[in-house]
């Protein structure tokens, strides 16, 4: 039996659509047909399960986006850099905003230096960068408990991300969210496997990084200090400027209106109940990009963005078909990072099995930002974490340099 709304592959594997085969989450297959263990999923999963199968067609993934690859010069530059950067006194949070750790990242391999400039300036219409052969220093045993900080702020991972963040505006964080941590260590956790989490193991569908939040990072970086044991795991990332295109000019009229609503996803909702995660404001989910910077900008998660209306909610379902039609996996091996320009990119993450035994998936995850923080929309004065009462303060944090 079929969820409603969904349509069986033809003969050949292709769907009806004729956009490629329809490939639904492992989880969901079931002797040949398609149904959901209800008894299995939370209220989310019963209720955002069927509609993704419903509206997505998955087709295989696009061509990978050619890696910037280092050489064992660069990367005993960077080792270097690190070393001189564990040096700098106080916590990251300062040392980030220090003319010292400016200099440092000015001296960043020059293939990397402008590579990542490049993307900053002038992004691919694929929102992302691919860098491989970067160091990362010892890694001890992935952590199985939500909220283990076993590496902390100079392990070389840690100033290695802020390197790199640097020429795209620096770290930044939120209070709300892993304690308002700089840098995030990303895990499968065991309690959290079905949940649409960064420490889940379940397909999490494309959404926009803080999609709730008037101060978005305009980048999102992924760096792998360990796969996964299958090597399944991939991010997947879908870029609106290539996916705009496949939808009708009414549904990119009704995307641009004020008719969505997000909540607060849960990593930012921790110990609240479902009915007490707070709602932004009605806003759009495509909008056009500020002067200088022209070209179309997303935000959605599909699952906390809701349509307020049947029609708006229909041309957003097709938005994600749409992604999904022109998306790109990505696979990550230690020491390769992922930037995403998260104006333009929605991502996610297909499904995987961890085992939980020291030796599962380990990302560190961080967040880019080249626009201004004023002192009211910080927890400490010239730092980098946002605080959690910024919310509606947009008019000192909105990104709208031509280069952000």
């Amino acid at each position: 039996m079929l969820p409603h709304g969904a349509v069986r592959p033809a003969a050949g594997g292709s769907s009806a659509s004729g956009r490629g085969p329809f490939r639904p989450p492992r989880a969901c297959v079931r002797s040949g047909s398609w149904t959901f263990p209800d008894s299995q999923l939370p209220w989310w999963g019963r209720v955002l399960g069927p509609r993704i199968m419903a509206m997505t067609t998955y087709a295989q993934p696009r061509t990978e986006v050619a890696p910037l690859t280092l050489d064992a010069r660069d990367t005993a530059s960077l080792e270097e850099l690190i070393r001189t950067a564990a040096q700098l006194p106080g916590p990251l949070e300062h040392t980030l905003m220090s003319d010292a750790f400016a200099t440092l990242a000015e001296h960043l391999p020059t293939r990397l230096l402008e590579g990542v400039e490049s993307f900053r300036d002038t992004p691919p219409d694929h929102g992302l960068m691919v860098v491989r052969g970067l160091p990362v220093g010892d890694i001890p045993a992935t952590p199985g408990a939500y909220g283990s900080n076993v590496l902390g702020e100079t392990h070389p991972s840690s100033l290695l991300v802020a390197l790199v963040a640097h020429p795209l505006g620096g770290l930044i964080g939120y209070e709300d969210e892993k304690s308002g941590a700089l840098v995030h260590d990303v895990y499968p956790v065991a309690s959290d496997a079905a949940k649409p989490l960064n420490s889940g193991s379940s397909l999490f569908d494309f959404h926009t990084e803080n999609v709730h939040h008037p101060v978005r990072p305009s980048h999102l970086g992924l760096l792998c200090l360990r796969p996964d044991h299958d090597r399944r795991a991939a991010t997947m990332v879908a870029s609106v400027r290539e996916a705009e295109p496949l939808l009708s000019a009414a549904d990119r009229e009704t995307l641009r209106t004020d008719r969505y609503r997000s909540r607060f996803p849960l990593s930012f909702t921790r110990g609240l109940a479902e009915d007490a995660r707070p709602v932004t404001e009605p806003h759009p989910v495509l909008a056009d990009g500020p002067a200088g910077a022209p070209g179309t900008r997303v935000r959605f998660n599909m699952h906390n963005t809701f349509g307020t209306d049947p029609e708006a909610q229909q041309a957003l379902e097709r938005l994600n078909e749409a992604m999904h039609t022109v998306h790109r996996a990505v696979r990550a091996d230690r020491g390769e990072m992922l930037l995403v320009d998260n104006r333009i990119v929605v991502h996610g993450r297909s499904d995987f099995t961890p085992r939980y035994d020291g030796a599962d998936r380990w990302l560190r995850r961080f967040y880019p930002y080249p626009g201004e923080l004023t002192a009211d929309v910080l927890v400490r004065a010239g730092g980098r974490v946002l605080s959690k009462d910024s919310y509606g303060r947009t008019g000192t944090g909105e990104d709208t340099r031509a280069d952000a």
